[in-house]
């Protein structure tokens, strides 16, 4: 990597302490909100799926020992589907959830952040009054991701899934194979939402959303992926270093899953916000990249969305 590209990516780690240095106000009200609303509703959803967990659990032994053809068999598989449901039912409940907490504090934080471009102090009855407008957008957009990562991920189940019918008999080979399979698939990955988190972006400060924001965000990060690339692998190893030590501590104790799990979500969602807030960065460097390879191009992407008078 040269001097310029290094110099890139350090800008995008040094992007968040700048724009707090200007909306802090702002950022901190909107980062309480969303780290409080994002605690709590971990903790309802701990409170609630943990005691379907134990009961499944608890009747998928007894099943195993159960007579097929009895009563109580009988009575058990009926009161498994029941729990698998009503767990079922709190899953995609707390999923939908914290989908628009994210999707509303992500939108509001990349909204203050393109303030930062232009200088304009942002009041927060202006920045309501923008995420009321926006929101729509990036909530599209975000349908798109959801649906292009879980595309992403079925397509991915075949390549790990014929390996282990293969090689069933040859352990070390297998776990080998799947070993590589599983470092390509997270990196292609990382590799992939460089893009999609890019269309984020896209999405808030510019008049486009879903398809048309993906298209834009590539035509954009050309030339500068490697910056989102590592900015993704540096926040997912992050990320990954937070879920493996708190799993560990939740160990200890019976308490401390609970204790443990909010302080995760707590962290993780700092990187989220993070993430946003340098994201907003790359888009800017992105621009200003098209504009020094040539104004052709980018004279032709449309200038006047809700926010994009903030940025340069």
């Amino acid at each position: 990597m040269n001097m310029s590209k290094l110099y890139g990516f350090r800008e995008l780690l040094k992007a968040p302490l700048k724009i707090l240095s200007q909306n802090g106000k702002l950022m901190a009200i909107t980062a309480t909100v969303y780290l409080i609303l994002y605690s709590i509703s971990f903790i309802l959803y701990m409170l609630s799926a943990n005691p379907f967990i134990l009961d499944l659990m608890h009747r998928l032994i007894a099943l195993a020992s159960a007579r097929p053809g009895t009563p109580d068999f009988s009575k058990l598989l009926v009161a498994i589907r029941e729990d698998t449901g009503i767990f079922l039912g709190i899953e995609v409940a707390y999923f939908v959830l914290f989908f628009f907490v994210a999707l509303f504090a992500q939108t509001v934080v990349v909204i203050i952040a393109s303030c930062y471009y232009s200088g304009h102090d942002l009041s927060l009855k202006e920045l309501l009054l923008k995420v009321s407008k926006t929101w729509t957008r990036p909530f599209v957009t975000s349908l798109w991701i959801q649906l292009l990562a879980l595309g992403y991920t079925s397509f991915f189940l075949l390549p790990f899934l014929v390996p282990s019918l293969v090689l069933f008999d040859h352990r070390i080979i297998l776990i080998t194979v799947l070993i590589f399979l599983a470092i390509f698939f997270i990196l292609f990955y990382i590799y992939l939402s460089v893009v999609w988190s890019l269309a984020f972006v896209v999405s808030v400060v510019e008049d486009r959303y879903g398809y048309s924001a993906l298209e834009k965000a590539k035509v954009l990060v050309n030339g500068k992926r490697v910056h989102g690339f590592l900015l993704n692998f540096l926040l997912n190893l992050v990320t990954l270093v937070i879920i493996v030590t708190g799993s560990k501590l939740m160990k200890l104790s019976p308490a401390m899953p609970i204790v443990v799990g909010v302080i995760q979500v707590l962290l993780i969602g700092v990187i989220s916000m993070f993430k946003s807030i340098a994201y907003c960065e790359f888009y800017v460097q992105c621009k200003n990249n098209m504009t020094k390879l040539g104004g052709l191009e980018y004279s032709r992407i449309p200038t006047t969305p809700v926010v994009d008078e903030y940025l340069p």
